[in-house]
C-alpha cells in the first residue's frame, strides 16, 4: 500500500481545492451541516472522508455524522493553517520508524477525532498532527499518547486548569527563596485538578514532597510540550 494511499482520507481533504469548503462547513451550526450534506449529497459523496462515514443508515440523517464532519472541518482548518500539504503527507512514513504503525495513524486519528466531545478538541488534534508530522516537536509516541490526553480532558474546565498548572510551573521554576517556593506551594495545592486527573498531563498527589507537587498535582513533561506547541496558538 502506498503512502498516497494509505493518507487518502486527509490528503484530498488538505488540498487548496477543499479549504473553503471546509472553512465553511467549521462556521456552521449542526442543522445547517445536516442541509448542506443533504442538498449536495453527490458531490460530497467523491470527498474520501464522507465516502468513508458514509453506512448504510445514510449519512443525510445522521446527527452523528453531521457533528463528526463539522469536527473534521476543524481539524482540517488546524492543517491548511499549519500549511501542510500534499509533500508533508508523503513523508509521513519517514517520521515512523515501525511501518505497520504508519499504516494506523490516520485511522487512528479519525477514530479519536470521532469520540472527541466538541470542535475545540478537533483543533487541538489538527495542531497537534502539524506539530508532530511537520515540524516534529513530538515523536509518534508521543502523538498517540496526546490522542487519548485530548480525549480525556474535561470539555469545559480542563484546558483552563492546564493553563494554571503551566503559570504554576513557570511561577515554581522563577521562585528564588524557600519562602517564595512554600508561598506557592499553598497556592498550587488548591487547584481543582480533577478535570485532567484521568489525561496523563499531571503528576498527580502521591503523598512526594519533591518541589513544586508538594500537597497537590503538578504538570508534568508531556503536559508541558503539549500546552507550548498545541493549546497555547488554540486558546486565546
Amino acid at each position: 500500500m502506498s503512502i498516497k494511499k494509505r493518507n487518502s482520507l486527509i490528503s484530498m481533504s488538505a488540498s487548496d481545492g477543499m479549504k473553503d469548503l471546509w472553512s465553511d462547513i467549521s462556521g456552521m451550526c449542526l442543522d445547517k451541516v445536516l442541509e448542506s450534506v443533504a442538498k449536495d449529497q453527490d458531490l460530497l459523496r467523491e470527498i474520501p472522508i464522507i465516502k468513508w462515514i458514509g453506512t448504510s443508515i445514510g449519512i443525510k440523517n445522521s446527527i452523528q455524522s453531521a457533528a463528526f464532519i463539522k469536527k473534521y472541518s476543524n481539524f482540517i482548518g488546524q492543517i491548511h493553517l499549519g500549511s501542510f500539504n500534499e509533500t508533508d503527507l508523503a513523508l509521513l512514513g519517514d517520521a515512523v520508524d515501525v511501518p505497520a504503525v504508519t499504516d494506523e495513524i490516520v485511522e487512528n486519528t479519525m477514530i479519536y477525532l470521532d469520540r472527541y466531545h466538541n470542535e475545540l478538541k478537533a483543533k487541538l488534534l489538527g495542531k497537534l498532527f502539524v506539530e508532530t508530522f511537520k515540524h516534529h516537536q513530538f515523536s509518534v509516541r508521543e502523538y498517540n499518547y496526546l490522542l487519548f490526553s485530548i480525549e480525556q480532558v474535561h470539555p469545559f474546565e480542563g484546558l483552563d486548569t492546564l493553563k494554571e498548572f503551566y503559570d504554576y510551573k513557570l511561577r515554581m521554576d522563577g521562585a528564588v527563596t524557600d519562602e517564595e517556593k512554600r508561598k506557592i506551594w499553598c497556592e498550587g495545592a488548591k487547584i481543582d485538578f480533577q478535570s485532567l486527573a484521568m489525561s496523563g498531563l499531571l503528576r498527580l498527589p502521591s503523598g512526594g514532597s519533591q518541589a513544586g507537587d508538594f500537597g497537590g498535582a503538578y504538570i508534568n513533561e508531556k503536559g508541558v510540550k503539549f500546552y507550548e506547541f498545541v493549546v497555547r496558538d488554540i486558546v486565546v
